[in-house]
């Protein structure tokens, strides 16, 4: 990824023809913002990783709907352009600071009450399939390519393996029973952390970061926002939404198929399951059911 100064050097010509200034760098894991200022008007530029035209207007799209529903989110002021193989695009800056961690329970159920509501409205939008390279549990599961990397690694990285092949064998006989293809699906946040909400007096001011957004199972949107740990969230969401019998026990199997399928994609890009993946996947909750117990 280019360093903050090295890109600001390249997009010279991008800020030319947004006719903006930059004000402060703003950073980004994947996607990497800037607050600039455009004639007075303080906007958000956005160069995107990936360079893809129908992942890029997915989200685009989605932004575009949620807004009109009257949440908080910053549609795109004008179309992206594309400059040196990157596209580039000007949000509006969405102020406010994100919620406060010092009472973790309050903070975790007051998240979950507010994503209940959300995806009240997510699903309540049409013309979104899925999102280029994404899928469900049971496609991630289903998919005998993760067996074939986890044997590519298993010589290097025999303890971790065994830890993943295991939970991945487990997440297949818990979602056996479950008809989950016939089951509806919503367009989901996919990263719905306080890092990415925004508050302003008391107020939702700002949600972030749709560069996981896609079309799932309303709890896959628990995967980063629970994980594994996080209980207080899903069951403030439960007492707004009611979740089904079915949804509870796919609720561990999301969790689990997210990160063996992340682990995966790095192996086949030749990078070790790292220790990130492992602590989280040896988390346990009573919301694991038959899988609370601690792993061994």
């Amino acid at each position: 990824m280019d360093n903050i100064l090295g890109s600001m050097t390249l997009n010279n010509e991008v800020l030319d023809k947004f006719n903006v200034q930059i004000v402060a760098p703003l950073g980004g894991t994947h996607n990497l913002h800037w607050l600039v200022d455009c004639r007075g008007e303080r906007l958000v530029l956005r160069r995107w990783w990936s360079t893809s035209t129908d992942n890029i207007d997915y989200e685009l799209r989605l932004l575009t709907s949620v807004a009109a529903q009257g949440w908080p989110v910053a549609p795109a002021v004008e179309s992206p352009i594309e400059v040196d193989g990157h596209y580039w695009c000007l949000f509006p800056y969405l102020p406010g600071e994100p919620p406060s961690v010092d009472n973790r329970m309050l903070e975790q159920r007051a998240r979950g009450r507010l994503l209940a509501q959300f995806h009240d409205d997510l699903a309540k939008l049409n013309g979104f399939g899925q999102r280029e390279g994404w899928r469900r549990c049971e496609e991630i599961l289903n998919d005998p390519a993760l067996d074939i990397m986890l044997s590519k690694q298993e010589q290097r990285q025999p303890e971790e393996i065994r830890i993943l092949r295991w939970h991945l064998e487990r997440a297949r006989e818990r979602v056996a029973g479950l008809n989950l293809q016939a089951r509806p699906g919503i367009v989901i946040h996919g990263d719905f952390t306080p890092w990415n909400l925004r508050f302003l007096d008391g107020c939702l001011s700002g949600i972030l970061d749709f560069d996981l957004s896609h079309w799932n199972h309303r709890v896959a949107d628990f995967a980063l926002s629970w994980r594994g740990m996080h209980d207080d969230i899903v069951r403030a969401y439960d007492e707004v939404s009611p979740l089904e019998l079915e949804e509870w026990e796919l609720l561990t199997p999301a969790w689990w198929a997210w990160l063996i399928e992340d682990a995966c994609r790095d192996i086949k890009r030749g990078i070790p399951v790292d220790e990130w993946t492992i602590k989280h996947i040896l988390r346990r909750s009573p919301l694991m059911g038959r899988d609370s117990a601690v792993f061994r």
